[in-house]
């Protein structure tokens, strides 16, 4: 009630005066006491006519009297308001400096001030005023105008204290008490406060006002009974703004008594008196239309009550809840219920709303973070002995069930206090969920730990046999197939042959004997896979394929011939290697034209990953059947088109002999001399100077091949020859008698004797091999580096291979890369190049260098068949690039290129940045829509979190702050894990709008 507050005081308060001077004649004597006597009556204007009519009788000696005439007219001024008054005082201070006025002159200033308004200049007057040397009187007004300047200013200790100097018989009794009373009331002293407004019943400047302090008094005591009763005549000749106090008074009073409808009749008044409902008066409103049944209208008003977080809020949020639920709109129910199950106030009343809140929930889903495992494990935890904590404990192991976050789950459960079978269930299954995952990013190690724990647990009969099986495709992808095929063998024992893992352990088997050269128990898995199943895909190819392989070792090659067929009809991208084996075999079984158009036919398609192998192959057949010109024009062509291939060296090699049995002894020289030049520490390139020495003496030109052999330096001498040959045979007898350190040593020394000898790489290549035996890993890097720069050979793929995987390993980032993307070059088929650009792309940006990551998001954009992971995760780094450079709309082009696939982070997250982007134009309308749509696509879960989080702030935007808060809520109480910042901004959200 300190606003509007009654100025009646103001004026009058602040219209006191000065007296007390000698006048210089009799004359002006007479004048100057009946304008003093007129001035302490309050009759300033009939004052100043008398002090007027003084100042024309005195004579310029009588000083005294004039300075006593100048005071009191300055003084009228003042109290008459004149525009004049302030300068009139100044005029007299500057004319009569040290006079016997000067006090009252500052004490006139503090009054004129105080009666304008100007508090602050009031204090300063009255402060240099001396109180002790002023009269009673003026100590009076002195007192009532200082406590009304502390009582303007907010101090009411002060404004007490001199408001209290005032006794009962002065003439500004009236005016102290009603100040003191009122500060009594507005400091909560209700019953002093009631004895002072009942003694001012009879004051006539304040009968008026004193029955609506009277009225509230009664309603703070508690006394709602009488503000009903008498309220009511209260309004009826109250001004407007009163008559709005006292409506929501009456109103708040009849809502205490339990009268709904009265209450609702009073806050429409107070609303059609020009009243806005503050979060109180919204609640008085909404929970007398809930307790009257109007639920829709109860929702309104409820909604808004909601806000920091305190009683109120929990209350109004509860009852906000019902409503939703009594509409049908379970998702906003259980966002009241969020906000209600704060236990830091109505304990009922949260124990019973977070209840409903997990199990809403649950019914909705479980959230999109697992919110209905963290609020129900939350109740079961807060409410053990609750009666409905069997219900919950139900409902939360349902929800353990559901859960697609198995990390969160699994945290979740293993919190749990107590475990039974129902929870073991639970946690054996998103134990083995949690393996799959595990599994499925490539960390074999961690599958393995978690399938084990499901295992442990067993009690399960479904899950216990999966985690054979799934135990079993860990153990083959460490190459462990004996271990592998025991636990394919154990969930064969287990699982009934409906399940899908049923075919592909029969599958799997397959290959663990395969792998292991245990043909015939290959070929027995292979057939059972079959013939359980049914479906024509991939699977089923490969199996024909691998059958054919069998039967190749077998040497049974019609019927090889007849599963390589059976796999080509198949499709898919298993035809190729069918077509290609097909080819192979039927040149064993001397049907060499068939053999030969069948390549051709793999060459024409140009498809797969075989047409370099079978233009190869057909170029070999030709010059195995003698047919050298067009062996020799194959060979050529698949030099051209395949010019990083592995077999490049040897296709020349193959040239030179074509050319040599054609009698091109000069073409033949060329390709010998391109073998040489490309490959020179090779067997192709000693098979070449074979060649070109035979010509060079069949010419009678040996001089000459001395010449060459020297420029080419190569070993020439035919003694020297034979020793790099025996060198090296030595070193290999011993790496292939599994003699690590002895062939280490021999193998070293034949690197050192022959640095160009014709064995080099494969010294090299046995060498690294050594050292990896013997775990000298950095000499094993060495060693592969060297002769990953010996240009293309049979073991160029196979050797950066381990190069750029063992330096990744090693954290040596930029000679991965540089690996992987030699390895780009020299891979032939289309899994294996997307798979060397995928780790180029990740080497690089483990390195950090962010111009390096921008020359490699450039490479990579450059080839579009670096695949679909590559080109992802080299557009998002540079998109990231470009937005920690403020390139923000450079880097959101790339983010909606990127947007499609939300299922990748790389999707998921530039999918959050475009979102972002949308929030920065300040479209909220278009930005609300765009999260909702993003949610839908289930994007990954933090990426989704924040997404909410930037809805939230969508809300705070539009004004909406509890649908923010219930989204802030969401994020809280629901998102695990807790510590990669996701909470912690979301509470801080919910911090800022309290």
């Amino acid at each position: 009630m300190r606003k509007n507050l009654n100025l009646l005081l103001a004026f009058a308060v602040c219209a006191l005066c000065a007296s007390g001077a000698q006048a210089g004649t009799p004359e002006s004597a007479a004048f100057i006491d009946r304008g003093r006597s007129l001035f302490d009556f309050g009759r300033w204007t009939d004052a100043r006519h008398e002090f007027l009519q003084a100042r024309e009788t005195l004579s310029p000696a009588d000083r005294e009297a004039a300075q006593t005439v100048d005071f009191y007219l300055a003084a009228c001024a003042v109290e008459l308001g004149s525009r004049d008054a302030e300068a009139a005082l100044r005029r007299f201070e500057a004319r009569y400096p040290g006079s016997v006025y000067a006090n009252d002159v500052r004490f006139s200033l503090g009054s004129y001030y105080c009666a304008e308004g100007d508090m602050k200049r009031a204090r300063e007057a009255f402060e240099k005023t001396d109180y002790k040397a002023l009269g009673r009187a003026r100590k009076e007004q002195y007192d009532v105008r200082m406590g009304y300047v502390e009582f303007t200013d907010g101090d009411y200790d002060k404004a007490f204290g001199y408001f209290d100097r005032i006794g009962p018989q002065s003439e500004y009794a009236d005016h102290a008490l009603y100040y003191k009373s009122y500060i009594d009331y507005a400091e909560g002293r209700y019953g002093r406060a009631k004895q002072g407004f009942t003694a001012l019943q009879r004051s006539d400047a304040y009968r008026d006002v004193v029955p609506y302090y009277l009225l509230q008094i009664e309603f703070h005591e508690g006394n709602y009974r009488y503000v009903v009763e008498n309220g009511g005549k209260l309004v009826q000749r109250a001004v407007p703004e009163r008559r709005r106090e006292l409506e929501r008074v009456i109103a708040e009073s009849w809502f205490r008594l339990g009268d709904f409808n009265r209450t609702i009749e009073h806050l429409d008044a107070f609303a059609a008196a020009g009243g806005e409902l503050d979060r109180d008066g919204s609640y008085l409103m909404g929970f007398s239309l809930y307790r009257t049944a109007h639920y829709p209208e109860a929702a309104e008003y409820l909604r808004r009550a909601c806000g920091t977080e305190d009683a109120l809020t929990q209350n109004a949020s509860y009852h906000l809840a019902d409503c939703y639920l009594r509409a049908g709109d379970k998702r906003a129910a259980m966002h009241a219920f969020a906000m209600a199950a704060d236990d830091r106030f109505d304990a009922t009343i949260a124990e019973d709303a977070l209840f409903n809140y997990g199990k809403l929930q649950y019914e909705l889903g479980g959230g999109a973070f697992n919110g209905a495992i963290n609020v129900l494990t939350r109740y079961v935890e807060q409410y053990p002995s609750s009666p409905r904590v069997g219900e919950a404990r139900t409902l939360l192991i349902a929800a353990y069930y559901n859960s697609n976050d198995y990390d969160a789950a699994y945290r979740a459960i293993k919190s749990f206090p107590t475990q039974d079978a129902d929870i073991r269930a639970a946690l054996q299954k998103i134990t083995y969920f949690r393996g799959l995952e595990a599994y499925n990013a490539g960390d074999m190690r961690a599958a393995q730990r978690y399938l084990a724990e499901s295992a442990a647990i067993n009690v399960s009969p479904k899950y216990s046999a999966l985690n054979s099986f799934w135990q079993g495709e860990i153990a083959f992808a460490q190459g462990d197939y004996t271990v592998a095929a025991a636990k394919y063998n154990a969930y064969l024992k287990r699982a009934p042959r409906s399940e899908k893992e049923y075919a592909m352990a029969l599958y799997n088997l397959g290959y663990c004997a395969f792998s292991r050269m245990d043909m015939a128990q290959a070929r027995g898995s292979f057939e059972k896979f079959l013939a359980v199943y049914p479906a024509r895909d991939r699977y089923r190819a490969d199996a024909c394929n691998r059958l054919g392989d069998i039967r190749y070792s077998d040497r049974e090659f019609e019927a090889a011939v007849a599963e390589y067929d059976r796999a080509a009809a198949l499709g898919g991208p298993e035809k190729y290697y069918a077509q290609y084996k097909r080819a192979v075999t039927l040149g064993i079984l001397g049907r060499t034209e068939q053999k030969q158009q069948a390549l051709r036919q793999i060459i024409t398609a140009g498809e797969g990953d075989y047409a370099d192998e079978a233009s190869y192959e057909l170029g070999r057949s030709h010059i195995a059947q003698e047919q050298y010109a067009e062996g020799a024009a194959q060979l050529e062509k698949f030099v051209a088109d395949y010019p990083s291939s592995p077999r490049r060296a040897q296709a020349l090699s193959d040239l030179g002999l074509a050319y040599l049995n054609l009698g091109d002894k000069e073409k033949s020289l060329r390709y010998y001399d391109m073998v040489v030049e490309t490959a020179p520490q090779s067997s192709e390139a000693k098979g070449a100077m074979e060649g070109i020495r035979e010509i060079y003496v069949s010419e009678g030109r040996v001089d000459d091949y001395f010449d060459y052999a020297q420029k080419a330096g190569l070993e020439s001498d035919l003694t020297a020859v034979s020793r790099d040959s025996l060198s090296f045979a030595s070193a290999q007898k011993l790496y292939l008698a599994g003699q690590t350190d002895a062939a280490a040593k021999s193998l070293r020394s034949y690197v050192k004797s022959y640095p160009k000898g014709y064995y080099v790489n494969d010294a090299l290549y046995f060498l690294s091999d050594c050292y990896l035996r013997s775990d000298q890993r950095d000499d094993a890097i060495e060693t592969l580096t060297t002769l990953a720069g010996q240009g293309t050979n049979q073991y160029t793929v196979t050797v950066l291979e381990k190069l750029s995987d063992m330096t990744f390993e090693d954290k040596r980032y930029d000679e991965a890369a540089a690996a992987y993307r030699q390895l780009y070059d020299v891979t032939t088929t289309v899994a294996g190049r997307e798979d060397a650009m995928k780790s180029y792309v990740r080497a690089t940006l483990a390195g950090g260098d962010a111009a390096k990551i921008e020359a490699m998001a450039a490479d990579v954009a450059a080839h579009p068949d670096a695949g679909a992971v590559a080109l992802r995760e080299s557009k998002f780094a540079w998109a990231e690039l470009l937005r920690r450079q403020d390139r923000r709309a450079d880097a959101v082009k790339l983010y909606k290129e990127l947007a499609s696939d939300v299922r990748t982070k790389e999707g998921s997250a530039a999918a959050y940045y475009v979102l972002e982007d949308v929030f920065a134009s300040g479209d909220m309308d278009k930005a609300e829509k765009a999260i909702f749509a993003y949610s839908e696509r289930e994007p990954q879960a933090y990426w989704l979190a924040k997404a909410f989080i930037l809805l939230g702030d969508v809300y705070v935007r539009k004004g909406d702050n509890f649908q923010a808060r219930a989204t802030y809520q969401s994020v809280a109480d629901g998102y695990s894990p807790a510590d990669d910042g996701i909470v912690a901004e979301a509470k801080e959200r919910i911090a800022k709008l309290n």
